[in-house]
């Protein structure tokens, strides 16, 4: 296996708390899934949630070299939390296609927050 690409994003969780507030639901129904919002506001920190979650996107993003445009979008990238808690990233069939035809055939994730930060970093394989 080869390193692809390798992603790094640094939120400021105020950031994400003042769209929330400002957008409300349409902020988040445009960048986050059904199953990320849901998650979200299960959680007595939902707006540190959801900024990890943004971190993880743009991270994604950055690591693919592309950004956040088409043929990947905010919602065709979500974090789950898998079995014992670690976070991993869910994509749509159609970015995991998108993958697929760059040679890219698996995706590792970290995620850290400290009081007024979250950050994520994403690798990408070969």
């Amino acid at each position: 296996m080869a390193v692809y690409g390798v992603g790094i994003d640094l939120v400021r969780v105020d950031r994400i708390r003042r769209n929330v507030e400002r957008w409300g639901e349409r902020f988040e129904e445009r960048l986050f899934t059904r199953a990320e919002r849901g998650f979200c506001a299960g959680t007595n920190r939902k707006v540190s949630c959801l900024a990890l979650r943004f971190a993880a996107k743009e991270a994604f993003s950055k690591a693919l070299g592309r950004g956040m445009r088409s043929p990947i979008l905010w919602q065709d990238v979500e974090v789950r939390s898998g079995p014992l808690g670690k976070p991993e990233i869910e994509l749509s069939s159609r970015a995991e296609a998108f993958c697929r035809e760059l040679g890219i055939r698996y995706w590792h994730l970290s995620l850290t927050d400290d009081g007024d930060y979250g950050a994520a970093v994403v690798i990408l394989e070969r």
